[in-house]
């Protein structure tokens, strides 16, 4: 028992080493400057009328240290209009009007001020696990959170998907607990739980009906057993269950200080084509403001969510209506695919966990002793499972790996059972666990710190990632820090021309001698983005004759072209050679 104690710690610091390192060797991504602008915003005005597709709950925490820096602002570039989506001008500007060293030194801190509550979810998932399958199975599910590199990746970062995915495990874990053994004080605790997710992430906001559809099956056997008589028989009650739907949306309301509460829906103003009943515009950049119930009967109905929420489910809407450019196995959209989320997590899951996961599912199968009861099996599955299928199922765009993350704690979990064959002593199940675990734990160390940029071995790793996905699979900004000092340290790059899309300019961060590419084969010295040398426009595609001389973080190709290299390119492209 010491010996499981002592490494469930070693595991939890290990992991605070991680992220604090990762959080201050990256650049502010490409999404962090929104939060950056939705945070300052709101400590300087108490407003929650930007970012509306992401709720505040990270926004309290990330906004604190970056005001307790006492750095510069610069609200110009602010626009009431839900969709003129100010947050990213303000978060811009902000950026602008500060030192690159401020810069850093802000977006560390207020990634730091997340990792409290990353490590809820390592302190409850371990919990969780342990009290479905043993201690073990805590300690194996500390290692899959631990090393996984899309944890590692967006947890670094002041993006709220990792946050959502530790809240979602403590508000899981409190339900059953109050399933199982239904007290009052536990009913509190798991509505207070439950509100806090939307608060996290909207996407969240499906825990309400899945939290019905959980009880109903959890009780339904025991009412079977009421009428046989069996009085000995607990019942969680309805009323218990009531309670906490209305503890949750209380807590949703004070996380936006009841801002805008039981306003008629009538009187909203939607942009999305669902909420305004107008017919969806091809080509048409912007939406037409209305709503369908202005004239009707449900239009009187007192909204018991706040205002602001509500506007940050019709611009989320809005935006999977109109779709946006979406990169998948060599083909760009203006939508998404059904299938994009479980491709991802099949290239971009280490081959360990994956090969856990199918050893997990032998075991359910064929060793029964290894599993919990149906109903704990089931609480371990339906919430990931239904939030997996949900984002899934949203393919106005496919883009970013990190709307599934909430989803693999729950993964986590099941796979964590593998624990008890180091217990029963099954040695080759037990060592190709551990073959599997170490794996994970070498793959994810050996991409360290580009984490977000992970792929495994089934494509051949990071190198092969842009002929399966794009974006912020493999690069958002993140290495702009990197380039930086590659640039210093090769001085014989000069001039160079770069790009690259990040948060900072690169006359802010030193690089004064660079230009923009030309879309003809040149010569010098260039470093290249993956997005930009893969991207739609094709506009750097003759990059490709060329071999790289170096790469940053598997995301910048760095190219010394000579003269007479560029002049053959051109020759094969019909082009005149440069004098």
């Amino acid at each position: 028992m010491f010996k499981v104690m002592r490494l469930k710690s070693i595991y939890i610091l290990f992991q605070i080493g991680l992220l604090v390192l990762l959080s201050y060797q990256t650049c502010c991504n490409r999404t962090e400057v929104g939060h950056i602008g939705a945070s300052v915003y709101f400590y300087k005005t108490f407003r929650y009328d930007v970012f509306h597709v992401n709720p505040p709950l990270t926004r309290y925490l990330v906004g604190l240290p970056i005001l307790l820096s006492t750095p510069q602002y610069d609200w110009k570039s602010y626009s009431p209009r839900p969709q003129d989506r100010s947050e990213w001008q303000i978060g811009n500007a902000f950026i602008n009007a500060n030192t690159p060293e401020k810069i850093h030194w802000c977006v560390f801190l207020a990634r730091c001020s997340l990792i409290p509550i990353i490590l809820l979810g390592s302190w409850f998932g371990y919990k969780f696990a342990s009290e479905l399958y043993g201690k073990t199975a805590g300690i194996v599910f500390l290692t899959l959170w631990t090393f996984s590199p899309l944890v590692l990746g967006w947890g670094a970062t002041i993006c709220p998907d990792v946050c959502a995915a530790s809240l979602g495990i403590v508000g899981v874990y409190a339900f059953w607990r109050g399933l199982k053994n239904p007290t009052w004080k536990k009913t509190i605790f798991a509505g207070v739980c439950l509100g806090l997710l939307p608060l996290t992430k909207t996407t969240w906001i499906i825990a309400f009906p899945l939290w019905l559809m959980i009880w109903l099956i959890w009780t339904s056997p025991y009412f079977m057993a009421r009428k046989k008589n069996d009085e000995q028989t607990i019942i969680p009650s309805w009323k218990q269950l009531a309670a906490i739907f209305f503890i949750a949306i209380y807590t949703l309301n004070m996380g936006y200080a009841f801002d805008g509460i039981f306003r008629p829906l009538k009187d909203y103003k939607f942009i999305s084509h669902t909420l305004t009943g107008t017919k969806f515009q091809e080509g048409r950049h912007t939406p037409k403001i209305g709503n369908r119930f202005e004239k009707s009967l449900i239009g009187y109905v007192l909204v018991p969510l706040p205002a602001e929420f509500v506007q940050g489910i019709d611009m989320q809407k809005l935006d999977f209506e109109r779709g946006i450019e979406s990169y998948f196995r060599g083909e760009f959209s203006q939508h998404g695919w059904l299938s994009y989320y479980a491709y991802t997590i099949l290239i971009k899951e280490p081959l360990g966990n994956l090969c856990l996961g199918l050893l997990a599912l032998f075991t359910t199968c064929f060793l029964r002793k290894y599993n919990a009861s149906w109903r704990d099996e089931m609480i371990v599955i339906l919430p990931g499972l239904a939030f997996f299928i949900f984002v899934s199922s949203q393919t106005g765009f496919s883009l970013h790996p990190r709307y599934i993350i909430p989803a693999l704690p729950f993964a986590y979990i099941g796979i964590s059972k593998l624990g008890q064959v180091f217990l029963d002593k099954r040695y080759v199940l037990s060592t190709i666990a551990s073959l599997c675990l170490l794996w994970t734990i070498g793959s994810s160390l050996y991409y360290f710190p580009h984490s977000m940029s992970y792929f495994n071995e089934l494509i051949g790793g990071a190198k092969n990632a842009p002929k399966h996905l794009l974006g912020s699979n493999i690069d958002w900004g993140q290495n702009s820090y990197f380039l930086q000092t590659w640039y210093r340290k090769h001085p014989e790059a000069r001039p160079i021309k770069i790009a690259y899309s990040g948060s900072e300019s690169w006359e802010r961060l030193g690089i004064k001698d660079n230009q923009q590419p030309s879309n003809e084969p040149e010569s010098g010295w260039f470093a290249i983005g993956v997005n930009e040398l893969c991207g739609k426009s094709k506009q750097y595609e003759w990059f490709k004759q060329f071999e790289p001389v170096d790469m940053i973080g598997y995301s910048i190709y760095i190219y010394h072209i000579t003269p007479e290299d560029a002049n053959r390119v051109r020759r094969e492209m019909g082009l005149l050679e440069m004098e």
